[in-house]
């Protein structure tokens, strides 16, 4: 009786911290870090659908597109699947993981108005995630950059709460080679561990809220290397930081004069140190993945993307001769 008591005991406990998340990344649905990711959060109880690009779509932002053609008229990602195939479709074994020839935002919407809608009698959604990136995405001048953290901000403007995670791996891996769930230093398994930590201490810190983060807010996590990468990091500690401050940096480009060719770089500058909104006594993303022992970051953004009230003021007052 007592057996049968615990027993019943764990079920409910596992019903109740069970939620539904859909997962994406701009890396494609082939990718090794979302399919561990995609098993571990399976794993801990919650039903998950994968929904991601056909192809490697890394850098698009929150570009839009959709098919062109009902067919691809490209491989996929390591060929998989081929040329010729449907532009859309589910593996065969488990009709929970989506490919869509789309970007990451357009395969947000893809999952929540044909997935879910069509093919799971719309279903209800907990939770976004997206990644974990190959590679990391810190900063602002990275959030505008990054097709995960654009299939983020789609989830949040639609309204759902919504976390980007990024690695420091930065391999383009198939999921058929490299995948091992039993592998305590391989790197996708490591990332797809703490998303579960996470995302779990979310969902226990929900209680009675309809949401787990408030409307209009997302997550921003960056890993620092682990694993195989780095020895000495298997258990990232979680960092409290901000996008902005001391080593944010961004995008940008230099010549070579010797080939007459431009070629991609990075830069910092003042704009991305600065403060206006959000606690300033906060670390930056980058100062605590590139300079601290095996730290994780996470950051909290909003989508209102409006300047504070005294910067508006402050402008709104110089241009007020123009404001009927």
């Amino acid at each position: 009786m007592q057996f049968l008591t615990q027993s019943i005991v764990l079920f409910l406990a596992t019903v109740v911290t069970a939620k539904n998340i859909l997962l994406s990344n701009d890396d494609g649905w082939q990718a090794t870090n979302i399919r561990a990711t995609y098993y571990k959060l399976k794993e801990a109880g919650h039903e998950v659908w994968l929904v991601a690009p056909v192809s490697q779509r890394s850098g698009y932002s929150g570009k839009f597109d959709v098919p062109s053609s009902s067919t691809l008229q490209t491989d996929g990602e390591f060929k998989y699947p081929p040329a010729g195939s449907k532009a859309w479709g589910h593996e065969e074994e488990d009709d929970h993981i989506w490919y869509f020839n789309g970007t990451p935002a357009s395969s947000i919407a893809f999952g929540f108005q044909y997935v879910l809608k069509e093919k799971f009698n719309d279903t209800s959604i907990d939770l976004v995630v997206a990644g974990p990136n190959e590679g990391t995405n810190m900063s602002p001048g990275m959030f505008t950059v990054s097709g995960t953290i654009g299939a983020t901000y789609n989830a949040v403007y639609r309204g759902y709460p919504a976390i980007a995670f990024s690695g420091s791996n930065s391999n383009n891996s198939f999921f058929k080679d490299s995948l091992d769930l039993n592998d305590t230093k391989e790197p996708s398994t490591i990332y797809a561990n703490k998303v579960v930590e996470l995302v779990d201490q979310l969902f226990k810190g929900q209680d009675d809220d309809d949401r787990v983060l408030p409307l209009g807010v997302g997550l921003n996590v960056n890993f620092p290397k682990v694993g195989h990468e780095d020895d000495s990091c298997t258990d990232p500690e979680w960092v409290h930081t901000r996008l902005t401050g001391d080593s944010a940096g961004g995008s940008d480009l230099k010549y070579n004069a010797d080939k007459d060719l431009f070629e991609s770089s990075s830069g910092s500058w003042e704009a991305l140190t600065i403060c206006n909104n959000g606690n300033c006594s906060l670390p930056s993303e980058n100062s605590v993945v590139e300079h601290r022992k095996c730290s994780a970051s996470v950051s909290v953004f909003a989508i209102d993307y409006d300047a504070n009230l005294k910067i508006t003021n402050k402008v709104g007052g110089v241009l007020g001769p123009l404001f009927k």
